[in-house]
């Protein structure tokens, strides 16, 4: 009967090893549901060597020096400055007690390798106890207590209340971060309630005060800051929890988090009515781009919303009257089309002719209809007037025929009043920005989508040639490596999908600035490749769902490394 008991039990502990070792190996277990936010980090030595693996990999110089900082900051942190009597080869937590009435309380979970030596390094000011290899201690003793209790009676530690993927989430952080954010809700009701009567308060007298001039109405401003600052607070009071993770690895830094709400609220109601897409769309613009990015929701409604704010701008007297009038008409009927995703990239071109170049796609059905209304609104569009600003518009409906598609050229050209910009500062600026000749905006409309190209140098052939070419054809975003990669990194599906190479940016930007003082460059592409400079994107991107919102943001090692080199060489310039 003995074997076979001792058997039983051998077969258990395989079975469920991770059951047998939560509560003695895993620190959570001391923190109860009262805590507002609890911090934990994994394995401090071997997320240590991570980061300096990581640093190391930026520059060597810096691995030793981030060490050493690293190792003073989380002494410090849990206030045990040479992290004497500290095991910190596992993982090891903090909660955090919120209330009204009073300071906030630590309660700190830490495994120990000599107790003795532990308790010596954090003095009387902290009431302590030991269960095991873990000291608990705390500034207060009821959280002490309450601890032990948690442990010895089992009652309900705070991931009771953790959705599954809140708690695979916060789990697989090398750093991770869990708020409960409901249980704040409850503390701090009467502060949000009273944010929410001085959000319209505080717009008012912002609308009341901001010194507008003639011909500028404040009023649809005011409104999308107004539906911002009423949905973020609707989000606070819908929400649940929100937690977040940092992971470490050879290739780069990850950091994801799940915002989570209530069941059937509004911002639930929100997430499930602007489901995520895969955005297919991307891989087909121009390779070497700068910037990517897409997005998907109510796409509709932040179109409408600039074209209302565009009608603001119609003067008073009454031709303008009557022109506002029907651009009006026309958004109206715009608002009855079916849009979908939106897309758009950007380079940077010759500073003779403009920098800025820029490729969009917005998917809409019927795109004929969009078609018309958009060569009404721009006939329309020569009597708006801009405070400071003279403008002229040259729209030139099948300025240009590609294949099958027809092409409309608008020319927005500009001129900054000498009283408002006696520097020239705008007026520079602006042909900087879009050269001498003025805004330069191409538009076809292929089947179901607008295509627009703003700047001297944006070509629609080149747009147009890549959107139409093969699968397998180089000169296509996801055939790029780089690109490829960084879409690998973020979610497979979302509402928001953003990948940008700061440092390369930064770098043509400076080229720009250089050619505009008649200096060479300093970013050749000998000297980038010489330093090790390359292409990378860094990677955000955000999914509503279900009673969720997540959002995945990804740093590849070498976006870190060229940019400290980028910024290296920056500092050595004169």
């Amino acid at each position: 009967m003995s074997v076979k008991w001792n058997l039983f039990l051998a077969i258990i502990s395989i079975l469920f090893p991770v059951t047998i070792l939560s509560a003695a190996e895993i620190p959570e277990s001391a923190i109860s549901s009262d805590a507002s936010i609890v911090i934990r980090l994994k394995d401090p030595k071997a997320t240590s060597q991570k980061v300096a693996s990581l640093i190391n990999q930026v520059d060597e110089n810096l691995s030793g020096v981030v060490g050493l900082n690293l190792r003073t900051i989380l002494g410090r942190s849990i206030s045990n400055p040479n992290l004497a009597g500290v095991d910190t080869t596992r993982d090891m937590c903090v909660g955090v007690f919120l209330s009204q009435s009073k300071q906030p309380g630590f309660l700190y979970a830490v495994p120990v390798a000599n107790k003795n030596a532990f308790k010596e390094a954090l003095g009387e000011k902290y009431h302590s106890a030991t269960h095991e290899n873990w000291l608990l201690y705390s500034s207060d003793q009821a959280l002490v207590d309450q601890a032990m209790a948690l442990i010895k009676d089992g009652q309900q530690n705070f991931q009771t209340h953790m959705s599954p993927r809140s708690r695979d989430l916060f789990a697989k952080g090398d750093l991770s971060l869990y708020i409960n954010s409901g249980k704040l809700v409850q503390i701090y009701q009467p502060q949000l309630e009273q944010a929410g009567q001085k959000v319209d308060v505080t717009l008012n007298r912002l609308s009341e005060t901001v010194n507008t001039a003639p011909g500028v109405n404040m009023k649809p401003i005011m409104s999308i800051y107004s539906a911002v600052a009423k949905g973020a607070l609707q989000a606070v009071q819908d929400s649940k929890s929100y937690t977040t993770a940092l992971n470490l690895g050879s290739d780069g830094l990850g950091l994801e988090s799940l915002f989570e709400v209530r069941e059937n609220s509004q911002t639930d109601q929100l997430f499930q009515k602007n489901p995520p897409r895969k955005f297919e769309e991307l891989g087909k613009f121009p390779a070497n781009q700068l910037a990517y990015f897409a997005g998907a929701g109510n796409t509709e409604a932040l179109i409408t919303w600039g074209m209302n704010f565009t009608a603001q701008m119609f003067d008073g007297s009454k031709p303008n009257a009557e022109a506002k009038t029907k651009f009006e008409e026309i958004v109206k009927e715009i608002h009855k089309l079916k849009f979908g995703s939106y897309y758009f990239s950007f380079e940077l071109g010759k500073l003779s002719d403009g920098v800025l170049n820029a490729y969009a796609i917005s998917e809409v059905e019927p795109s004929q209809k969009m078609r018309d209304y958009t060569r009404e609104m721009m006939s329309l569009m020569q009597n708006i007037s801009i405070p400071g600003l003279k403008q002229q518009i040259t729209f030139s409906p099948d300025e240009q025929k590609i294949g099958d598609e027809a092409v409309d050229l608008t020319v927005i050209k500009q001129e900054v009043d000498p009283e408002s910009d006696p520097l020239q500062i705008q007026k520079r600026m602006l042909e900087v920005l879009y050269g001498s000749e003025g805004i330069t905006n191409r538009m076809a409309y292929p089947k179901g989508k607008v295509l627009q190209v703003m700047g001297a140098n944006a070509s629609m052939q080149k747009f147009l040639d890549a959107l139409n070419a093969s699968d397998a054809s180089k000169q296509i975003s996801q055939n790029q490596p780089t690109f490829k990669h960084a879409r690998t990194e973020g979610l497979s599906k979302a509402n928001i999908l953003a990948m940008f190479d700061l440092p390369m940016g930064i770098a043509q930007g400076y080229n720009i600035f250089a050619e505009s003082r008649q200096k060479e460059g300093p970013f050749t592409e000998e000297l980038m490749k010489q330093q090790g400079i390359s292409p990378s994107y860094l990677t955000f991107s955000l999914s509503t769902g279900k009673q969720s919102l997540e959002t995945k943001t990804y740093i590849p090692v070498q976006n870190l490394k060229s940019g400290f080199k980028i910024f290296m060489l920056i500092s050595t310039q004169r």
